[in-house]
């Protein structure tokens, strides 16, 4: 036992002692009473005058009492002092999550529009559904690796919620590319069957077969997520106008289900159509597992406190048994009893600790969920408020209090009334995608014109996506500027240095010359120039060598670290600019003769 490591799992239950000790005081001052004969025959006559058989039982039931409640009260706040380990099972399974990031994706009859929804619901899969490795492949034009097979689902997040059409080196939509590169994703990693979730607004009629024919050659499972309606909707791009086709009519992609679904039937997976709570993510990620084996490993065990509380309890219930006369058993059985009702098991108490969502049985007895979640947040305590909120209305209420207005967003987007979406257009706005927050609040109006707010809000998102747009454009343009001065610069200092060089090197065969004619020897001498540079890169070893001469982070002063920090605030952690650039590099390495079957159309 090692009582370094001693300590309560349950603590708040040590305030049961308070009871034990009311219990102790009642039963002592009844003790001491004089009852009967002992009023009335002196107290020095009474121990040979009366005979009184119950006494001694009375001292007993007054320690055994106290003494059962006691062990009672320390069973039910946990002693524990060892740990054991807890082995977490992980199926060896491999999934990739492929998603459409063409512009098609971009239409609006899903509000905001369909990357986002797609956006939200990925990153939920990843998060919650999914076990075992999981990547991740973008496409459009063409496929790209985004994330290889990994168990981090946060930097799956991270990297989804990146992803949007402008960043694809090469317009159009092209499934069939991404499919082939999911099903080489998991042979490399081993899988030879795997399941691939497929996010995607529909396929044309001429990828139909193909993709049959992928589907019918290769063993994996195909379950697909249609985001879109029938009737489709225009896309609206980055500037806020319609994308037109070759013949200046507005683009209007519709979502046709019966393909996607043959599909899914054909590779044994399964279709579902977008839906605003999370039921089509679980009907698609509670397919039955392809492989039952699995995997242990260090980095997937944790440890639990051994609760040594039920041997106290027991303890407790041996005590009570001789108070079986004059109703004390049952008192202490009821007491007993009562407790035990509130009592949770080590293992439901672990799970609970675990999972830390929802409430236990015992805790909804007097209160809904909403009402206690509404509770919590009058109380600002935000963090209960999400453990215990079943309403996503509540729970995005607490995310957007904290600041999550990712969270917020994608709970808010499960409520399709005007509030919610004029939720959706504050949490929008917050995180300055002012465009889609315009959106949201045309939506809200439409669904409620009196919202005085929606009004106020869409006017002054409006502004701010303009002003963004505009801003966005004067950065470009000074990049661009920047990188033909740049470009201008070094072909000046190239031509500069062409034009040096020549000279250099006829004035040297000419003092050769001279000094083959009159038979001397060549002297070494070094320049001004280059004396100096020498000099001046002696300076620099030595200041490098000296570890004294740079100062260190204790040297700083308050204003240095200041402007140290401001400074690393100012890098953008964003990683969509690593992204595009990493698959521009791809598409140049391909090199590909001709372009991908999906660019002849740019949605």
């Amino acid at each position: 036992m090692n009582l370094d490591l001693f300590h309560f799992v349950r603590p708040w239950w040590l305030l049961g002692f308070c009871v034990v000790l009311w219990v102790a005081l009642v039963l002592w001052r009844r003790n001491k009473q004089q009852q009967g004969w002992y009023q009335v025959v002196a107290p020095h006559l009474s121990t040979l005058l009366v005979a009184d058989q119950n006494r001694q039982r009375r001292s007993l039931v007054g320690w055994l009492l106290p003494l059962a409640l006691s062990s009672l009260v320390l069973g039910l706040a946990g002693p524990t002092w060892q740990k054991k380990p807890q082995p977490v099972f992980q199926l060896d399974a491999g999934q990739v999550i492929v998603l459409d990031v063409s512009q098609s994706m971009l239409a609006t009859d899903i509000t905001p529009n369909r990357l986002t929804q797609m956006r939200f619901k990925a990153m939920a899969l990843a998060n919650e559904q999914l076990d075992g490795e999981t990547g991740l492949i973008a496409y459009a034009g063409d496929a790209y690796v985004i994330s290889p097979l990994t168990t981090d689902s946060r930097s799956l997040s991270n990297l989804i919620r990146a992803l949007r059409p402008e960043l694809m080196p090469v317009q159009g939509s092209y499934p069939l590319a991404a499919l082939e590169l999911a099903d080489r994703l998991l042979r490399e990693a081993g899988y030879a069957e795997g399941d691939i979730y497929w996010f995607t607004d529909g396929i044309d009629t001429r990828d139909q077969q193909e993709l049959t024919t992928f589907v019918r050659n290769h063993l994996h499972r195909i379950a697909i997520l249609g985001l879109g309606t029938e009737q489709g909707a225009p896309i609206q791009l980055a500037n806020g106008n319609l994308l037109r086709d070759a013949a200046g009519d507005v683009v209007v992609p519709k979502m046709l289900a019966s393909r996607l679904e043959r599909l899914a039937d054909l590779s044994d997976g399964r279709f579902s159509v977008w839906r605003q709570d999370q039921q089509d993510l679980q009907f698609l990620s509670s397919m039955p597992p392809l492989n039952r084996e699995g995997s242990e490993s260090e980095d997937q065990r944790g440890d639990a406190w051994v609760d040594q509380g039920p041997w106290l309890i027991g303890l407790a219930v041996l005590l009570v048994l001789p108070l079986v006369r004059r109703n004390a058993f049952h008192f202490a059985m009821v007491l007993l009893l009562g407790n035990l009702a509130l009592f949770t098991p080590p293992s439901a108490h672990a799970q609970a600790t675990s999972n830390d969502e929802g409430l236990a049985w015992h805790e909804q007895l007097w209160q809904t969920p909403y009402q206690q979640t509404d509770q919590a947040l009058r109380a600002e305590d935000y963090e209960r408020a999400k453990r215990i909120a079943e309403d996503p209305w509540q729970r995005g209420t607490a995310n957007y209090a904290q600041g999550n207005y990712e969270q917020a967003l994608q709970d808010f987007s499960q409520v399709d009334n005007a509030q919610g979406y004029y939720n959706q257009g504050n949490a929008l706005m917050q995180l300055e995608r002012f465009d889609e927050a315009a959106n949201v609040y045309q939506e809200a109006l439409e669904r409620d014109p009196a919202l005085t707010e929606a009004q106020e809000n869409l006017a002054l998102a409006k502004q701010l996506a303009a002003a963004q747009q505009e801003q966005e454009q004067q950065q470009q343009g000074q990049g661009e500027g920047q990188q033909q001065q740049e470009g201008q610069q070094q072909g000046e200092q190239d031509s500069d240095a062409q034009s040096e060089q020549q000279p250099a090197e006829q004035s040297g065969t000419e003092g050769e010359a001279q000094q083959q004619e009159q038979g001397a020897e060549p002297q070494a001498e070094t320049p001004p120039q280059q004396q100096e540079a020498d000099t001046e890169s002696n300076s620099a070893e030595g200041e490098e060598a000296d570890p004294q001469a740079m100062p260190s982070a204790d040297q700083l002063s308050e204003e240095q670290r200041q402007q140290m920090e401001n400074w690393l605030n100012r890098i953008e952690d964003d990683p969509a600019i690593l992204l595009q650039r990493k698959m521009e590099l791809e598409a140049r390495r391909r090199g590909r003769e001709r372009l991908p079957q999906g660019v002849d159309k740019q949605w």
